[in-house]
């Protein structure tokens, strides 16, 4: 079993080092292209100048070991990136095109959140909206959440311009159609703060429709609660209900109590009292519940009661 495991990852290393020369490659023949001798010269990548690569595994006393050398050095890959955003030419949108495609059929996840999120930042043209598009889908059907989020950080420098809210009114368009709640949840989080001033009621709109979209009760109060402060004041009233009935019908105690914490701070100080009465039997079946199971199992549910205590006046229960 462990000669078999060593062989199995040494094949997998030696397939993603394979991935990574072919996308190294595209650039290389576009700036090949694209360039003159003189910006060769600039740019030049030598053949010498390899990709060290996340893991070498080593058998050590019929074990296998896996060493970390840590992320493998961006510095080529990086420089090549540098120099196809300074080129132009009509076969720059062809290029983007066709190494975005490449990016996106990375069966690694990791790899893929990489390339993607270097791509990003140098994509333009005719097609900027389209390739976007295809990078967040791509980039939703990444399970691990970090490396998502490391190419939608990457979207922030397009987020900055004269077409900043066609932009993201586009990206929540596509949004909704997309499969995965927590990648629906990233991406409204990433451009909510992103609305600041605009009076664009499209957006908003489309933002709502994204959220809608949520199959996690919890995650629609989340992220309804990020929309309320970009609401005018009728619309936040409507949002701050809808948000209430759904936290009052969520079936988890504990996080009912957390989907409070996120309503109540956007209500006026008489509202946040008069919520007391509405969520009194909400308090005693925490303080039954508390009882019937016991501190250990409570102790973090306890400790988000006692921050609502100042909005519903309810005092948790101490642990003994």
């Amino acid at each position: 079993m462990v000669e078999d495991r060593f062989c199995y990852i040494k094949q997998n290393s030696s397939d993603r080092y394979r991935v990574l020369e072919e996308f190294n490659k595209l650039f290389d023949d576009f700036i090949e292209k694209s360039s003159d001798v003189q910006d060769l010269e600039h740019f030049k990548i030598f053949e010498t100048e390899k990709i060290a690569f996340n893991n070498i595994v080593t058998a050590e006393s019929g074990a296998c070991t896996e060493k970390s050398q840590g992320q493998y050095t961006h510095n080529q890959l990086d420089q090549r990136v540098t120099t196809v955003s300074q080129l132009k030419g009509p076969g720059k949108e062809e290029f983007l095109e066709k190494a975005l495609d490449f990016a996106c059929n990375i069966q690694y996840g990791d790899l893929r959140a990489k390339t993607l999120a270097l791509l990003l930042p140098i994509l333009e043209g005719p097609k900027k909206v389209e390739f976007i598009e295809n990078v967040i889908y791509s980039c939703s059907n990444i399970q691990d959440e970090n490396e998502r989020a490391l190419v939608l950080s990457s979207l922030v420098c397009h987020l900055g311009g004269h077409d900043k809210e066609e932009l993201i009114e586009h990206i929540f368009d596509f949004s909704s159609h997309l499969q995965y709640g927590d990648a629906k949840s990233q991406i409204l989080s990433l451009l909510v703060p992103n609305l600041y001033g605009s009076k664009n009621e499209a957006i908003m709109e489309k933002a709502l429709e994204l959220v809608s979209g949520l199959i996690s009760e919890y995650q629609r109060i989340k992220s309804l609660s990020l929309l309320l402060p970009y609401m005018d004041e009728q619309r936040k009233e409507e949002i701050i209900e809808q948000a209430l009935e759904l936290a009052f019908n969520l079936k988890d105690n504990g996080m009912k109590a957390r989907a409070f914490l996120l309503i109540i701070p956007h209500m006026d100080e008489s509202r946040q009292k008069g919520i007391s009465e509405r969520a009194v039997y909400f308090k005693h079946e925490v303080q039954s519940e508390y009882l019937r199971r016991g501190a250990a199992a409570l102790l973090r549910r306890v400790e988000t009661l006692s921050s609502l205590a100042p909005y519903i006046g309810f005092s948790a229960p101490i642990a003994r």
